[in-house]
């Protein structure tokens, strides 16, 4: 339970990232919706692996750092493709504001189930080789 809740807080850490990085490229930059979604994901990706690494799964060996980054960031990117399709299936019907960020926090929800059980099962598992390859 105690790993669940410090997920749940790097996660929201991470949520706060994407959303800051979100609105600043989109609304404030006015970039395309698309490439300020994925451009902040990015950053929240790598924002909650460096949260994850060190506070939740505490794994901060490093000679892991490698191994652990590349399955991490291959685990993001499967999320984040169901994140990111989420939004964009549900965008399409409306950019309303409001409904904007509905979609939003629904793609990040799946996307974050999908993220925790790789990363505790794949990118952290205790008990995988020193190289952090499997």
């Amino acid at each position: 339970m105690r790993q669940l809740i410090k997920f749940a807080l790097v996660g929201i850490t991470g949520f706060a990232v994407d959303v800051s990085v979100f609105t600043l490229l989109s609304f404030g930059l006015s970039l395309q919706v698309e490439w300020a979604r994925g451009l902040a994901f990015f950053i929240a990706a790598l924002t909650t692996w460096l949260g994850n690494r060190h506070f939740t799964f505490c794994t901060a060996s490093s000679n892991r750092l490698v191994g652990e980054c590349r399955k991490s960031l291959i685990c993001a990117v499967l999320a984040g493709l169901i994140n990111l399709t989420i939004f964009k299936a549900m965008t399409l019907y409306s950019n309303e504001l409001l409904f904007v960020y509905f979609a939003f926090v629904c793609g990040v929800l799946v996307g974050m189930v999908l993220n925790y059980v790789l990363s505790a099962m794949w990118v952290f598992k205790v008990g995988h080789d020193v190289s952090g390859e499997s």
